[in-house]
């Protein structure tokens, strides 16, 4: 059976509205050396993280999701995979933004540039005193506001937090409050 940790600590913060939820411990161990061969271990064994962090009703239509790794590269901060509801994100400017500003806010970084690992390449960013994150490669320049700092728990059977619906028995209304009849 697929099931979370216990407890999973999660960052929530937006840019310009837009929600990034960023799982930063007690997510899934990935296998592989590469962000490439990382991904295609998410997908392949982990999709449920992606539903479970992502999907009704735990987070908003529109979550972004984003998982910190190791880094790939030597100098890189961190490694990080970008997700939505409907899959695997390949780039976000807005949640690139939402995670630095996340690792800001956990004291590991300062001002200065700084890179993450993704699967597409490595992102260059500058990171300023004021909170503004800046992209090397985009014309996009951020800020982003914390929302929640955290722990999710779950529990192994509960089939709202996997994003799928509980089973319906008659004496049991489904999970979408349709009668089970």
């Amino acid at each position: 059976m697929n099931f979370l940790p216990a407890v999973t600590r999660i960052i929530d913060a937006h840019v310009d509205g837009a929600p990034t939820r960023l799982i930063v411990s007690g997510g899934p161990e990935l296998r592989g050396s590469t962000m490439e061969s990382r991904l295609a271990d998410f997908q392949a064994r982990h999709d449920h993280w992606r539903r479970a962090l992502t999907g009704a009703p735990r987070s908003a239509p529109g979550t972004l999701g984003a998982l910190l790794t190791d880094p790939e590269r030597p100098g890189s901060l961190a490694g990080v995979l970008f997700f939505d509801a409907d899959g695997i994100v390949s780039r976000s400017p807005s949640g690139t933004v939402a995670v630095v500003a996340s690792l800001a806010h956990l004291g590991k970084l300062r001002p200065g540039p700084l890179q993450l690992d993704t699967p597409t390449g490595a992102i260059g960013a500058q990171f300023e005193l004021d909170g503004t994150v800046r992209l090397d490669d985009e014309a996009t320049t951020g800020r982003a506001h914390i929302m929640f700092d955290g722990t999710m728990v779950t529990e192994a059977d509960d089939p709202y937090c996997w994003g799928g619906a509980a089973p319906a028995t008659p004496a049991t209304p489904a999970a979408d409050g349709l009668s089970g009849t």
